[in-house]
């Protein structure tokens, strides 16, 4: 083979590598590190409502035994069975209320499959409930870091949060 042809496959093969670690997410958590015993919260970012999630892991042998996920509006409350309702507790518009119910259900969905896979990364979507999903990955691998002792290096900043338009059905 030339040099100017072996040249050209070497330029070709750095081209590749750069476009498939561009197109590659960066790397949240690191699994295989080792999970200290005890209970980790960690915090989402904020939504554009101001609304936190927290994830809360216990870990026993170093196995994630319990996840515990909530979010709390701007203002602190829990988003629970009132959610979606109006402030003087009545539901004002069922569809919200029951899109609004749909979301405060998938967190304990969300908790389980944390439980069962040890893994937040190998937490599918809800469907509806992607905004949810961003927060409860933002903050369970931020409860993870603290379990392994790993410091927060921004990397979860990278997981979007997506918009909360009402007229979205991913909020």
């Amino acid at each position: 083979m030339s040099a100017k042809k072996s040249l050209q496959l070497a330029a070709f093969g750095m081209l590749g590598a750069v476009v498939l670690s561009a197109c590659t997410p960066p790397q949240l958590v690191d699994m295989s590190k080792p999970l200290k015993d005890g209970t980790f919260e960690g915090a989402s970012n904020p939504d554009e409502q101001g609304a936190v999630g927290t994830v809360q892991i216990t870990v026993k042998d170093g196995k994630i035994t319990d996840t515990k996920y909530q979010t709390k509006t701007a203002d602190g409350q829990v988003k629970d069975k009132e959610y979606g309702k109006t402030k003087g507790g009545e539901v004002g518009n069922q569809e919200y209320y029951e899109r609004a119910q749909a979301v405060v259900h998938s967190y304990d969905q969300y908790s389980k499959k944390l439980t069962e896979v040890g893994d937040p990364t190998k937490v599918d979507v809800i469907s509806g409930a992607t905004v949810a999903h961003s927060q409860f990955l933002q903050a369970a691998v931020r409860a993870i870091y603290k379990s392994q002792g790993v410091k927060d290096d921004g990397a979860v900043d990278s997981i979007d949060v997506p918009s909360l338009k009402l007229d979205d059905e991913d909020y």
